[in-house]
């Protein structure tokens, strides 16, 4: 058997499928296709879709029920067995999102980016990425992608488990505290700059960004304890505060909505 990598390791063990189907991954999940669903009534066509590190299927299903043609990509095998137990019919590729020569330009109306720019680590992986969700996309279509926060991470992993004095000292976060993510580890995290930075380079224009959970990351333990009434309440509140600026950064992910920029006309 070959030797699994970081990633497949990660999703053997935690279990993908189960995520956005507990209380914090409801709210997510929820935030997140109200705004797929608000691209889609934009169109004025019934769009194709093609879901880019679609995991376990989770978005790519539920839109393909809806009545959808969707396309799941998704690199760990592991994943796509979950998916199409789930879904036998489901057109799912194993493939990674940095190389979809598989998939001819200007293919699909909506693409979504939402888990591979976790995992790639520095900008350059992160524009091979981007620059292949933005050619199988058509010229009026919308890309959604996701990335992890920078601060989400150090006020978790780095105050909250009283290891930032060491993770300065040993060069894994900066004097900005901004996390230093080294080649070969799992997840990489960003700042609303860094974002800015990558858009620029890919050639991407943001119609909107939003903070899909909020702060229902942190308050697992408070949300899995509120009544269903609350519960609903919180859903509510994360819809309408969304897109809010002040509190963008206030989750553990942001989405960044899409278009591509116009191509250049020669003189």
């Amino acid at each position: 058997m070959a030797k699994l990598s970081n990633i497949e390791r990660h999703y053997w063990k935690h279990k993908e499928d189960l995520r956005l189907k507990r209380r914090h991954g409801i709210v997510e999940y929820l935030v997140t296709m109200r705004y797929i669903h608000d691209a889609i009534a934009s169109m004025p066509h019934k769009p194709r879709i093609l879901d880019i590190g679609a995991g376990t299927g989770r978005y790519a299903i539920a839109l393909k029920n809806e009545g959808y043609e969707v396309k799941a990509v998704e690199l760990v095998q592991h994943n796509i067995d979950v998916m199409l137990k789930n879904e036998p019919s489901m057109d799912a590729v194993k493939a990674d999102a940095r190389c979809l020569s598989f998939i001819p330009d200007n293919s699909y109306d909506i693409t979504l980016l939402l888990g591979p720019l976790y995992h790639l680590i520095g900008d350059e992986e992160k524009l091979k990425a981007l620059r292949e969700a933005k050619r199988v996309t058509k010229p009026d279509g919308h890309i959604f992608v996701a990335y992890l926060l920078n601060d989400y991470s150090i006020l978790t992993y780095c105050f909250a488990e009283n290891r930032m004095a060491k993770l300065i000292e040993q060069g894994n976060v900066d004097s900005d505290f901004h996390v230093r993510t080294d080649s070969g580890e799992l997840y990489d995290y960003v700042r609303i700059e860094d974002i800015d930075r990558l858009n620029a380079a890919a050639g991407l224009t943001r119609t909107k960004i939003f903070s899909p959970e909020g702060a229902a990351d942190f308050m697992r333990t408070q949300i899995n304890q509120m009544t269903e009434e609350n519960f609903q309440l919180f859903i509510k509140y994360q819809m309408q505060i969304a897109e809010r600026k002040d509190l963008i950064g206030a989750g553990s992910h942001v989405v960044d909505m899409l278009i591509p920029d116009a191509p250049d006309i020669p003189a």
